[in-house]
């Protein structure tokens, strides 16, 4: 039985890997943002200071231009579907940033990210950071009063391995290393979701 699933965004229910990358690409500021990476990757700067720096190269640009729309992975929204028809509560959480979370928004019961902050006039001019790490998850499904033994975990980086391990149902999607993969009940390799609605099936219906 599921009662809640987790399902991480990036590189899961979408086919890029990093909400921060790909609105880098869109706005052409990739280059100074590998700077920045390169400086967190060092240990010069932390998460935190990285995510401002990052956001920084994108102030004062209009909101229209940031919250860009965005492409699905094939069979995302009819996994959430499925799993909120049947009673499943479902959480999204993602270590990128919150417009990502637009085309689900209808479809999930939570979605936990990092936010770009706009002023009055729609332009970006902070980021407050949520998700430094996945352990926010733990806090969640405690406030929730849920079970990990009833909870489905859907992830890919080495940022999900506090859920997998965690999560009863622990699916490992595409899993970018061996350690992401060996944390995993499951471990999936496809270019669509319909496989993990097929497991969330058997196991709410086994």
């Amino acid at each position: 039985m599921i009662k809640a699933a987790i399902l991480d965004v990036d590189g899961v229910l979408t086919y890029f890997r990093s909400a921060w990358q790909h609105l880098h690409r869109v706005l052409g500021t990739d280059d100074w943002a590998s700077i920045n990476r390169e400086a967190y990757k060092a240990g010069l700067i932390n998460y935190r200071d990285w995510a401002l720096v990052d956001a920084l190269l994108w102030m004062d640009v209009p909101r229209t231009w940031i919250e860009v729309s965005i492409t699905l992975r094939k069979g995302a929204l009819e996994l959430l579907k499925f799993l909120k028809d049947n009673g499943v509560l479902v959480i999204a959480v993602s270590g990128g940033l919150n417009y990502t979370g637009i085309p689900i928004r209808d479809y999930v019961n939570y979605f936990v990210s990092n936010e770009l902050i706009f002023d009055e006039d729609g332009s970006l001019i902070s980021v407050k950071v949520n998700v430094e790490n996945k352990n926010i998850i733990h806090e969640l499904i405690n406030e929730l009063g849920l079970d990990w033994d009833y909870v489905m975990a859907v992830g890919d980086s080495d940022m999900d391995l506090p859920m997998l391990r965690r999560a009863r149902y622990s699916i490992a999607y595409n899993p970018v290393s061996e350690e992401v993969a060996n944390a995993a009940r499951i471990v999936v390799n496809s270019n669509t979701l319909y496989p993990i609605i097929d497991i969330a099936r058997a196991i709410l219906t086994g």
